[in-house]
């Protein structure tokens, strides 16, 4: 008697060579796509590079030190500073009398 191989065995090699194939154009993919992550992540890192550099230029310009310069060189004076202040108004304002701060404590013994 010939022996003659299952067909599954018949097929085995065959499928185990697809099989192969897929995994590695799989694998290519995945390396593709990993080194376009990497590129991604270190152009976020450059771009967060030049936006903390950028934001510098700009306080440089429109920063709390540049306004309050800009309003010293205008003559302008910030309210904590000035001496006398001036009430302008069309007619008089009553002013409410507000109640002064205090502080409360309650102690509850139970």
């Amino acid at each position: 008697m010939t022996s003659r191989p299952l067909p599954v065995a018949r097929l085995a090699v065959p499928a185990y060579l697809a099989l192969l194939l897929v995994l590695a154009a799989l694998g290519a993919t995945n390396q593709g796509l990993y080194r376009t992550q990497l590129r991604l992540m270190d152009a976020k890192e450059e771009l967060a590079t030049e936006l903390a550099a950028t934001r510098r230029l700009a306080a440089q310009v429109a920063g709390p030190s540049a306004v309050a310069t800009w309003a010293a060189e205008r003559g302008m004076v910030p309210v904590p500073e000035a001496r006398d202040t001036v009430l302008v108004a069309p007619e008089p304002v009553d002013l409410e009398d507000l109640p002064l701060p205090s502080l409360e404590i309650r102690t509850v013994w139970r």
